[in-house]
């Protein structure tokens, strides 16, 4: 019977010291006072001490421990207030340890994202990867003051990174570790009243999961009147199907195919030198950038003297998006611009003069090229289908990574390839973290035979890692490494401007528009400024963005700067109309 009781009371006390400091406080407090109501029983008892007096001077001795020698009268008396003062040296140093402890859990729980975060007007990132870094460097170039962060990724780790970017104090980030496919953990980072939510998995099924749980939550909200805009990254093209099923009017899902845009920017780099440069300078913050501007005052004019107007703010006009929410790239130079059309315009979001490219490609441009393409056989032939949209004319050699690996020597094996085949353009491309190793290892290599040989040889790499892409950046040796940095990019401009991803499909989807370079020459036998040439160049249906010189590219330059005969130009048209 004692020992079930026993048993008993252990039980409850362990629940209430498992609910928290307030109860364990609660308890410590029952624990002190009957501690000094028995002492002074015994007190009164034992030498005839005034009950209160012992209370008290029970307490004084236990609240203010070292004040022994402030004590009086019978030995006995003397050596009970000295463990009373012992006792409550303990104590003090239990309560500090609780709350020390107690403060460490509310922390931990801080970080594994077991709090309610009441910020409005977040932005979200759900998931971890390559990208989520490059998203959060851009929003805090967007100038985004609020940023929330939730993975299963260490949040010590990300933390870390994240110390090491530029004026990341500017913007509050919180980082949580959890599960963003769990409903509970959704709910606690106030989802309703952020500004926008980026999903971020190299499975979407992963993207799925959450994408579901984010429309239950969306469903029961309050807020009906407010729309989520989610911006989420597919792997596959057969995801955007399922993820569009589960979009309404107040549901709206962004979707990013990861593959489709990579793929388009390098077969079309191969044909145009330094183009990739182009499109990290459109997708980033920095410098130049492309704006949808819904106030105007350029109603019933004609798109080539709306054209001629913006030029004179230093800012292209490349298009509108209609009533009917139809992106027009170039919709024609006598076509009338509405009130309600929104404007898309090129300006100078920083002051940033020019793109440098590298200095190790020839002068005289090169359109029809002989590629040696190096990747797993597996994505061979999807790469190449792309490929050959731009490509037709160009012969492709692909060789396969174990290939290259089974080869004793393999500078002389690439070295061979190169000089027997008469490669124009190389291509080195990693789809995961695995390859990354092998394509950086390939990448040294070839960066040698060129600087050995003094080849005039662009390499065009995807590096599926920012780290590692960061690792092997070179200014004099190379034309682009593609990573999933322009992939971030493009998502963190979705994510503030929902509006923008429309812009940048009709540019990087296979039927959509194309940034390519062409020689002036094709169109011009004498220099002239910028500004008549982009008029004229409206009529061709076709817009002038840049120009390209020998080592650099210069993007939306002053109206007046003067185009030479052997620059080239950098336009948007359509690929086949060329």
């Amino acid at each position: 019977m004692f020992n079930e009781m026993h048993k008993y009371i252990k039980y409850r006390v362990d629940r209430l010291f498992n609910k928290g400091i307030i109860y364990q406080l609660i308890i410590l407090i029952i624990g002190i006072i009957s501690m000094l109501l028995i002492t002074s029983v015994f007190m009164r008892f034992l030498f005839n001490y005034p009950l209160e007096k012992a209370f008290w001077e029970g307490l004084t001795q236990f609240v203010a421990t070292g004040n022994i020698s402030a004590v009086d009268g019978h030995i006995g008396v003397v050596i009970i207030f000295l463990i009373i003062n012992f006792v409550g040296v303990c104590v003090w140093g239990l309560l500090i340890a609780m709350i020390n402890n107690s403060l460490q859990i509310r922390i931990y729980n801080l970080s594994k994202g077991n709090a309610f975060i009441m910020e409005h007007n977040h932005s979200i990132i759900l998931g971890y990867g390559e990208e989520a870094l490059t998203i959060i460097e851009e929003f805090i170039i967007g100038r985004a003051k609020k940023i929330v962060l939730l993975s299963e990724h260490n949040a010590d780790s990300i933390k870390k990174r994240i110390a090491f970017m530029n004026k990341h104090g500017k913007a509050d980030i919180i980082i949580r570790e959890g599960n963003p496919n769990i409903m509970e953990n959704l709910k606690l980072l106030n989802v309703e009243k952020s500004h926008s939510i980026s999903i971020i998995n190299d499975d979407d099924t992963d993207s799925l999961k959450i994408l579901l749980s984010l429309k239950k939550i969306s469903d029961e909200s309050n807020s009906k009147n407010k729309s989520m805009n989610i911006c989420v990254l597919l792997n596959n093209m057969e995801s955007i199907e399922i993820i569009k099923s589960i979009e309404d009017a107040s549901f709206k899902i962004h979707a990013v195919y990861k593959y489709e845009i990579l793929y388009k920017l390098i077969a079309q780099s191969i044909v145009y030198t330094g183009l990739s440069s182009v499109y990290e300078e459109l997708f980033s913050y920095d410098g130049n950038d492309i704006k949808i501007e819904k106030d105007h005052n350029l109603n019933n004019m004609k798109f080539i003297d709306a054209s001629r107007k913006v030029l004179n703010k230093n800012e292209i006009l490349l298009g509108f998006i209609n009533n009917q929410d139809k992106t027009l790239f170039s919709p024609g130079c006598n076509s009338i611009v509405k009130e309600k059309d929104d404007l898309i315009i090129l300006f100078k979001n920083k002051v940033k003069s020019s793109i440098n490219i590298s200095s190790h490609v020839g002068v005289e441009p090169k359109y029809k090229h002989k590629v040696l393409l190096i990747c797993n056989d597996i994505i061979s032939s999807e790469i190449m289908e792309i490929i050959s949209i731009y490509n037709n004319d160009s012969e492709i050699i692909q060789i396969d990574y174990n290939k290259i690996k089974d080869e004793k020597i393999k500078y002389q094996y690439l070295l061979d390839i190169i000089n027997s085949k008469n490669i124009t353009k190389i291509i080195i491309i990693s789809e995961n973290i695995e390859t990354d190793v092998k394509a950086i290892n390939i990448l040294l290599i070839i960066r040698q035979i060129i600087r050995k040989n003094d080849y005039h040889i662009p390499i065009l790499s995807l590096i599926n890692s920012i780290e590692n892409r960061d690792l092997i950046y070179s200014e004099d040796v190379r034309d682009f490494i593609v990573s999933g940095k322009l992939i971030g990019m493009l998502m963190a401009h979705a994510s503030l401007n929902p509006d923008i991803l429309s812009v940048f499909n009709g540019l990087l989807s296979k039927n959509g528009k194309d940034i390519i370079m062409q020689k002036y020459s094709d169109y011009f036998n004498e220099p002239k400024e910028f500004i008549d040439v982009h008029i004229e160049l409206l009529q061709k249906d076709v817009i002038l963005i840049g120009i390209k010189s020998v080592s650099k590219i210069i993007l939306n330059p002053m109206p007046n700067t003067i185009i030479n005969i052997l620059d080239e130009i950098v336009v948007i048209t359509n690929y086949e109309t060329i």
